[in-house]
């Protein structure tokens, strides 16, 4: 029940009032087009410097306007200012053209510049996507593929891996792969014909995922020649992907990518098409998961996510250290990733940061090596310090 008001109270934490989109700032395909103005104090006559500083300022006021007007295009967002800070801190290849139109030296001393600027919407949305994730807390993402080439299921799993591998690369937690490999005996085609959302999302649920994405890749022949002695094949190659919140199946986004490539076997041109069309479909929706996530309108994920590392442990002390994490109060659950050579690897599910889980595992005893927003990385003491009464 706490976990569920937990996850209520973050769903409605929604802003009242989000940026309207700026005036001046318009959509242009993959641009987003705004009118920035910036300005700096010129010191000591140094006119270069203060032009410099004065455009820094200007991309700043770009991206905020150009952010405006993309997060208002996609949803109302949660957590908005938090997110828009993180994304500040990553200018860099975001603001794609920056034409000074006007300039001038107040009175005061200040040099005042006006530029208009393109801002490109992939660049926004590959920094803006893992600001949303941190924001979010991290949730569990497992992948699932029917892959076949003509009627056969194919063993290679190229959609598959190209589709985790996107999704890592945004920033999600994966489901561990040698897991999700003991459910391959399920007849995952006949689940797609039977159009059974319940199915899959029992599935995530029992590996304990937040977000599913399935579908279906499949490739066939539609055509062959020879060329020179060599038989070509013509092949064409589908993804489907669906991604769904795994605890209530609100759909997240999908979407269906179709290649069609050359190769001297169906196998060969398959490989070369079923990669590309895996990314970009993935790619079109690994964002519009985060974002439907933040705003609330999916009913958001109980909890954040930390991935918890710790070494030099028996099978003893882990079990120990779960039990103990599981029985804190505000910890919704403790997943085991790995335990593999004295090494322990688990996702906490809580509303604590990766800095309060730090410190607690500090205080039992552990040695905190390595932290960031979404890990912990520490060692067991040979004698860790025992817990007051």
């Amino acid at each position: 029940m706490r976990s569920f008001k937990i996850l209520l109270a973050t769903a409605m934490l929604v802003l009242s009032a989000l940026p309207a989109i700026p005036a001046g700032a318009q959509a242009e395909g993959e641009l987003i087009k705004v009118e920035a103005e910036g300005f700096a104090p010129i010191k000591g006559g140094d006119m270069s410097g203060a032009r410099e500083a004065a455009k820094r300022s200007a991309y700043r006021d770009a991206l905020e306007k150009a952010l405006g007007a993309h997060v208002t295009g996609i949803t109302e967002m949660k957590n908005y200012e938090v997110v828009k800070d993180k994304v500040f801190s990553q200018t860099t290849g975001l603001v794609k053209q920056f034409d000074i139109v006007r300039e001038k030296v107040g009175d005061d001393g200040i040099l005042y510049l006006t530029a208009i600027c393109q801002v490109a919407r992939v660049a926004l949305d590959g920094v803006l996507g893992p600001a949303v994730l941190d924001a979010l807390g991290n949730p569990r993402v497992m992948v699932l593929l029917d892959e076949r080439i003509g009627d056969t299921p194919s063993f290679l799993s190229t959609a598959e891996s190209e589709v985790m591998r996107v999704f890592e690369k945004a920033g999600y937690l994966l489901v561990d792969l040698t897991q999700a490999g003991m459910i391959k005996g399920i007849d995952l085609y006949e689940a797609w014909a039977n159009n059974d959302p319940e199915f899959f999302r029992q599935l995530a649920r029992d590996f304990h995922a937040d977000v599913l994405i399935y579908g279906k890749a499949y490739a066939s022949s539609f055509a062959d020649q020879v060329i020179s002695g060599v038989r070509i094949y013509g092949v064409r190659s589908t993804v489907q992907l669906k991604a769904v919140l795994a605890n209530t199946a609100y759909q997240l986004g999908s979407d269906a990518v179709e290649e069609k490539t050359k190769g001297v076997s169906v196998e060969d041109g398959a490989i070369k098409g079923l990669q590309p069309a895996a990314s970009k479909a993935s790619k079109s929706i690994v964002h519009k998961i985060a974002y439907a996530l933040v705003s609330g309108s999916a009913g958001g994920i109980p909890g954040r996510t930390v991935n918890v590392k710790i070494s030099n442990m028996t099978f003893k002390d882990a079990k120990g250290l779960k039990s103990v994490l599981e029985d804190v109060d505000g910890v919704t659950a403790v997943y085991q990733r790995l335990f593999r050579d004295k090494r322990l690897e688990i996702d906490v599910v809580s509303e604590f940061t990766s800095e309060e889980i730090a410190s607690m595992l500090s205080d039992l005893g552990y040695d905190i090596e390595d932290l960031s927003s979404a890990t912990v990385e520490g060692t067991l003491n040979e004698k860790p310090a025992e817990k007051s009464e």
